[in-house]
């Protein structure tokens, strides 16, 4: 199955050509997810050359525009698809402002220790990265690998899919008479308490923050079912998309949070 999900992520790269939508079709979610995690990560308060690894990078896109966002930061982004990686280099090579603080390599998630050599890290930050591991084990596994390789104090930013709120959103989508929108075969998502329980064995706090619930509610109820009312198919490039990420959160909409993880400073 691993091999499996790593040609499909293959084939995600060379389809997209590189464009944006190499990891999601909905680009106004990936934008949203850049303006959440920069400001998470500013928020931080790190100082001058701190270090950050991005598991799971994919085509680069996320990657680049935190080091873009954030000037103080040398990242590294690593992806199991080599595909991906050479997009992210791509897209890298078209910013030689960036050169000097951002590199791009094959890794895999569940051997992390091998892909980085031991170095650690003040940031490690995975988007929708882990949910494409085989089981409950790898995924755990690799949260405690991800603590390992993180500094006294350092931080672990996961943006990563909950079960809670795929089920809320879809309870919301029959309340208007919407099919559900079931999980891809590939990905296997967190449940809140599980969560909660294994990285709470590696860090001191774990808070979720639910930033995309509004969003999802606006775009996969509210302009979903006036679509289907219209007999319309619905668009990602649609004005609601575009609109959706400035309204303010509220509820359990979305499958897509983020968890902030804090390790002591032992």
């Amino acid at each position: 199955m691993a091999e499996k999900i790593r040609q499909y992520w293959q084939q995600r790269a060379a389809e997209s050509n590189g464009d944006v939508t190499a990891t999601t079709n909905d680009v106004y979610l990936r934008e949203l997810e850049h303006a959440t995690v920069t400001e998470a990560l500013r928020s931080f308060d790190l100082p001058g050359g701190a270090t950050m690894l991005d598991v799971g990078c994919g085509d680069g896109y996320t990657t680049l525009h935190v080091a873009r966002n954030l000037p103080r930061f040398d990242v590294t982004g690593i992806d199991y698809a080599d595909a991906m990686v050479e997009l992210a280099a791509q897209r890298l090579a078209d910013s030689p402002d960036l050169q000097q603080r951002v590199r791009f390599q094959q890794g895999d998630a569940t051997a992390l220790r091998q892909a980085v050599g031991g170095v650690r890290f003040d940031v490690i930050m995975t988007t929708r990265c882990l949910i494409n591991l085989e089981t409950p084990d790898a995924q755990h596994a690799a949260i405690g690998d991800i603590a390992s390789l993180l500094k006294p104090g350092g931080r672990y930013v996961a943006v990563e899919n909950f079960v809670e709120g795929q089920d809320a959103m879809n309870i919301a989508r029959a309340a208007v008479g919407l099919p559900e929108i079931p999980v891809r075969w590939h990905n296997l998502f967190f449940r809140e308490d599980e969560f909660r329980e294994r990285a709470g064995e590696h860090f001191e706090r774990v808070t979720f923050h639910d930033f995309a619930s509004a969003y999802y509610y606006a775009t996969r109820v509210v302009y979903s079912a006036m679509c289907q009312v219209r007999g319309e198919q619905p668009d990602y490039q649609h004005d609601i998309h575009r609109l959706a990420p400035k309204l303010p959160p509220f509820g359990n909409f979305s499958p897509i949070r983020m968890v902030i993880c804090e390790r002591g400073n032992r």
